[in-house]
C-alpha cells in the first residue's frame, strides 16, 4: 500500500504480486496439528472458499477461476477437478442421504472485495462471468468398499 491513512479511507493503493509468488495468486498450505507445512499447493488463480476435509481424507477447496478441486488428504495430490459456471464461494459442506456422500459447494458473483479486484487487475487472462447464477453445485462422491482405502474422486 503506498500512501493515503490507515482504514478504508481515501488513500492510494498500490495492487501488486509478492515477488516470492513466482506470478501466482493463489497458495493452499496443509499443516499439521502442531503447524508444521505438510504441502502446498500454487496456482495463478486465488483460492477464494473455505476448505473442507472429510473423514475419508479428501480436502475440497474453490478458486476464482471457477474451479472446484480435491486433494489428498495427505499427499496433497490432485485427485479430481471441476470447473463450475461462476466461481466458487464461501464454505462446503458435506452429508449423507441413503449412505452416499455428498459435497455442496457455494458458487456465484455479485461480491465485491479483493477477491474480484486482485485477479481482475493481477491476472487478466483468468475470466469469469460478472453476472449469472448463484447457485448451489452438489457432487455424490463414489461409494467406496470397506476394504478400499482409496477414491478416485467425485
Amino acid at each position: 500500500m503506498a500512501g493515503g491513512p490507515a482504514g478504508t479511507g481515501g488513500g492510494r493503493s498500490t495492487i501488486s504480486i509478492h515477488p516470492n509468488a513466482g506470478g501466482n495468486l493463489g497458495e493452499f498450505i496443509a499443516l499439521s496439528v502442531s503447524g508444521k507445512v505438510l504441502w502446498k499447493k500454487r496456482q495463478r488463480a486465488p483460492y477464494n472458499s473455505a476448505a473442507l476435509t472429510t473423514g475419508g481424507g479428501l480436502v475440497f477447496i474453490g478458486d476464482w477461476d471457477r474451479y472446484v478441486h480435491a486433494y489428498d488428504v495427505k499427499t496433497g495430490e490432485l485427485l479430481w477437478q471441476t470447473r463450475t459456471p461462476t466461481s466458487v464461494q464461501g464454505f462446503p459442506i458435506s452429508y449423507a442421504v441413503n449412505g452416499r456422500q455428498y459435497v455442496a459447494v457455494p458458487v456465484g458473483v455479485g461480491g465485491a472485495s479483493w477477491g474480484t479486484a486482485v485477479p481482475m487487475t493481477l491476472a487478466r487472462e483468468l475470466k469469469r462471468p460478472s453476472a449469472g447464477m448463484n447457485a448451489m453445485m452438489v457432487f455424490a462422491l463414489p461409494r467406496v468398499s470397506p476394504s478400499s482405502s482409496r477414491r478416485s474422486g467425485p
